[in-house]
């Protein structure tokens, strides 16, 4: 379970870094300012929002789905400490997109940058009060899913049971 903690962790930075990046070009180019830090997407019109939540949406699809495919299960954070996402089938891309778009993003959805992002965007359209009540609801998912790691004997959360998939050393 540590190891897999330090893996989110890594991976979670190596995204949320990336992601900001994305949002640091796109402000240049739509703003001519360049900013050296934290670049919220509400700073942007609601319809290049859509757009930017796309290309993120994209690049979280290439780390969480496309490099485990080619990497034998595995992100820059699980080589790091050597775990690896698997299936007792070949991994295939529709159980990784099962597994952390719709799991990690769309039903947990409160431990990932690109759900951040994702709430960002749904709050200029339906306000601030539901979008609180989907925090609420994604921390109380997420908080089952890690309870679900520390109770079942192969230590698997929400998203790997959604998906089929297992998480193990390598």
């Amino acid at each position: 379970m540590i190891r897999r903690l330090i893996a989110y962790a890594i991976d979670w930075y190596i995204m949320s870094f990336f992601m900001n990046v994305i949002l640091v070009i796109s402000y240049y180019f739509s703003q001519g300012k360049l900013v050296a830090g934290f670049v919220s997407i509400e700073f942007f019109e609601p319809s290049l929002q859509i757009l930017l939540l796309m290309i993120l949406s994209i690049f979280f699809i290439l780390y969480t789905c496309v490099f485990p495919l080619i990497w034998n299960g595995q992100t820059l954070g699980k080589k790091i400490v050597k775990i690896k996402t698997y299936s007792f089938r070949k991994l295939s891309m529709l159980s990784l997109l099962i597994r952390n778009f719709i799991g990690m993003i769309l039903i947990e959805g409160c431990f990932n940058p690109l759900s951040n992002y994702i709430r960002m965007v749904i709050m200029e359209f339906v306000g601030r009060n539901t979008v609180e009540h989907l925090v609420t609801i994604s921390m109380i998912i997420g908080l089952l899913s890690l309870v679900c790691m520390v109770v079942t004997k192969k230590k698997r959360m929400l998203h790997d049971i959604i998906s089929n998939t297992y998480v193990n050393m390598v």
